[in-house]
């Protein structure tokens, strides 16, 4: 809310002035829209109008071009910091109040044993503390093991169940934990249980989508199969898990990865809000690009842009609009003490832009904590026990920054 009956003319003024430039002319002159503006609605209008005129995506644009957008992105970003002057910090965080329903967040990463579930479970309680709604769904079918982190040894219904049609609706096998959020247990005993054909799969992304709930929490199994894959990007909020090991991070970068060329190549496909604008060539191009033949070499996101414009310039737009929505976000699990992070961080911030033109957002990291590990053994969640903990605070700051999207 801005407080345009305390302004000065010119204050007022300069006020509608950047409104205009992170909504519209029209917008800027209501004084009903000023005066109900929230943070979440500047944020989210910032970040759209920012992405069209930053100038990296017009580098390869003549001179004045180029530098048309610098001025464009110089006054929107001058207007949003304007603007989110009359907001206190407090409005910038998590609040009930504004939370939309049904946000998905998938917890993903290429490797296992990294602290997926934990993470995963103490999420849900963390969430559930705050007085919302979450649901956390065992999506790791090969090694379904989320229930025991909440406490649950033996759970009657899983997600098997739906899958295979003996309940129709996830809703009958949703149960409650006694640490706040809602369960729905996976089960790893049945044999070719992470191998779901498509249609099952589709019909389970659809379900989820329907689950009534502030926030639902999905935990991934530790590969890059395309089950695992699909359902990161059903996200509204896909987050990446590595540790420092070597390996782990390598393998964090190589998810994100395939988990783009994936939504590339199916562009088209019966999820996608594309599916009735199939376009033949530049499906080849994409597949041409992400899966080369042997011998080959893989191509950056940069050239394929720059072949797509070349080639079939109409079909720019949609090919853009892919790769600059994908915004993974990167969270490193079980950090020592003392450990700069910052350069497993740097390391697959830097790859990402320059191999697959995507910025991969930083939330923050988990030090090691002897409690956490503790807590897996005990089966109890940590922050269920202290919203003081080490690991409160943790998630408290990767929450925040989290949302605030």
């Amino acid at each position: 809310m801005i407080p345009i009956d305390e302004l000065q003319e010119a204050e007022l003024q300069k006020t509608r002035i950047a409104c205009a430039y992170l909504f519209s002319s029209q917008l800027a002159r209501s004084d009903i829209f000023l005066k109900q503006l929230d943070f979440g609605t500047l944020k989210k209008s910032y970040l759209k109008k920012a992405k069209m005129y930053h100038p990296d995506l017009y580098r390869h644009e003549q001179k004045e071009v180029i530098d048309k957008k610098i001025e464009r992105f110089i006054k929107i970003r001058e207007s949003y910091e304007l603007l989110s002057s009359f907001f206190d910090e407090k409005s910038h965080t998590i609040s009930e109040k504004t939370i939309r329903k049904g946000k998905i967040i998938a917890i993903g990463g290429a490797k296992g044993g990294i602290g997926k579930s934990l993470y995963t479970a103490n999420l849900g309680v963390f969430l559930a503390n705050k007085g919302l709604k979450t649901v956390v769904v065992d999506l790791d079918l090969g090694g379904a093991n989320l229930h025991l982190y909440l406490g649950e040894t033996f759970i009657k219904c899983n997600i098997n169940d739906f899958i295979n049609n003996k309940v129709s609706s996830l809703q009958n096998i949703i149960i409650p934990t006694k640490y706040g959020p809602y369960l729905i247990g996976g089960d790893s005993s049945q044999l070719g249980a992470a191998n779901i054909n498509y249609m099952r799969k589709l019909k389970l992304m659809n379900a989820i989508k329907k689950i009534d709930a502030d926030y639902i929490i999905i935990d991934l199994g530790g590969d890059t199969s395309y089950n695992i894959i699909d359902f990161f990007l059903l996200a509204d909020h896909g987050i990446v898990m590595t540790t420092c090991d070597p390996a782990s991070y390598i393998d964090a970068y190589n998810f994100i990865k395939t988990a783009l060329y994936r939504k590339l190549n199916r562009l088209f496909g019966p999820e996608s809000k594309y599916k009735d604008q199939k376009d033949h060539k530049l499906e080849l191009l994409i597949r041409k690009a992400t899966v080369p033949e042997k011998g080959s070499k893989f191509i950056n996101m940069e050239n394929l842009v720059e072949e797509v414009k070349r080639e079939m310039p109409q079909s720019l737009p949609v090919l853009s609009e892919a790769i600059l929505t994908f915004n993974p976000n990167l969270i490193v699990n079980r950090v020592p003490p003392n450990y700069n992070v910052s350069q497993i961080v740097d390391r697959i911030r830097e790859v990402a832009t320059k191999m697959l033109s995507i910025n991969v957002r930083y939330l923050g990291c988990i030090s090691y904590q002897k409690e956490i590990e503790l807590s897996a053994r005990n089966l109890v969640p940590v922050v269920s026990k202290s919203t003081d903990c080490d690991l409160a605070k943790n998630m408290s700051q990767i929450v925040d920054t989290l949302m605030c999207k």
